[in-house]
């Protein structure tokens, strides 16, 4: 068995690439494997700090939208949050700055959810007679909607659908391509109700405060983030991608710079007869502890035999060859 370690350091990625989906160019043979041998890939470690946005040019943006009676769109009004970390009182103040000439806004502490209600006081004909929508494009979580639906705002107001959630990265994933295959498949429901193959070989949940160190240590040596890899056509890995992805298979666009330490292990492949001649060489030994407790020996072990003759009891004189 052979340990291999690579520490990868994403600070020194190429200029061209992006921190969450980095490319690992390893020396020529720097892992490869015989037609008798295989990898296992153990996720050792992984540390990063935890500086990331909640709210990001991704998952910002929000829309009015106007109707008639029979449901024809008269007008649609797109808006964007602040990039950033921003807590409930943040988001009331962004909405108002935008929205507060068609909607007032209040949030319910105990529900935890906004209270839309349509401005009154904006008294424009051509919309009072229209129906009002707000409508989360990308930002459901931070409205508390589910993101492309629309919800009519009545000017007697109504609840947010769903709490508002200001954190909307809960866990972190790696994700690899290239020439890591994985031999036991994994899959995952992150995208969709139907589960689905997956190349994630670490996940690690966000429990820690914004600008922490964020870290895993296998210190117990466990094979939580274990997997046995199937060899390709060349027998090397050379090339392989890692993407850093949150719990929606999304990128985490402003990721810190990590620390990453794989290791890599060798292993024999066990043949239909290695594994026939190691249970034959069980069954032995089985045998011979069974036998050692119904039948057990009449005799002194030799070394019993020794202390006894030093002790002149003559062990040796008075047991006889019986052949």
């Amino acid at each position: 068995m052979e340990k291999i370690n690579l520490y990868i350091n994403s600070k020194n990625r190429k200029t061209t690439e992006k921190i969450n989906n980095i490319n690992i160019n390893l020396p020529n043979a720097f892992l490869n494997v015989k037609k008798d041998e295989y990898f296992i890939l153990n996720i050792n470690s992984f540390h990063t700090f935890s500086s990331w946005y909640n709210c990001t040019n991704s998952n910002s943006s929000y829309k009015l939208v106007c109707k008639t009676e029979n449901g024809s769109i008269y007008q649609i009004l797109y808006y964007n949050l602040q990039v950033g970390n921003p807590n409930v009182n943040d988001l009331k103040i962004m909405l108002e700055a935008s929205i507060s000439t068609y909607i007032t806004i209040s949030y319910d502490k105990v529900k935890n959810k906004f209270f839309y209600v349509r401005n009154p006081l904006f008294i424009e004909d051509t919309l009072t007679n229209y129906k009002l929508y707000i409508c989360p494009i990308n930002c459901g979580s931070f409205l508390g909607i589910e993101n492309n639906i629309e919800l009519e705002i009545p000017f007697t107001g109504v609840y947010s659908t769903n709490k508002i959630n200001v954190i909307t990265i809960k866990a972190i994933n790696i994700r690899v391509d290239g020439d890591i295959n994985l031999s036991d498949d994994t899959v995952d429901n992150f995208t969709s109700s139907t589960f689905q193959a997956n190349n994630i070989v670490f996940q690690k949940v966000i429990d820690i405060k914004n600008n922490g160190i964020l870290s895993y240590k296998n210190s117990d040596g466990s094979n939580n983030f274990s997997y046995i890899l199937s060899s390709n056509s060349s027998g090397q890995i050379n090339n392989f991608t890692l993407s850093i992805v949150d719990q929606d298979l999304n990128l985490i666009d402003d990721l810190d710079d990590y620390l990453i330490h794989l290791q890599f292990i060798k292993t024999k492949k066990q043949t239909t007869d290695t594994i026939l001649l190691n249970i034959l060489e069980y069954i032995k030994d089985l045998f011979l502890m069974i036998g050692n407790i119904i039948y057990p020996s009449k005799f002194p072990t030799l070394q019993e035999q020794q202390v006894l003759y030093i002790n002149n009891q003559r062990y040796f004189e008075t047991y006889k060859n019986p052949m």
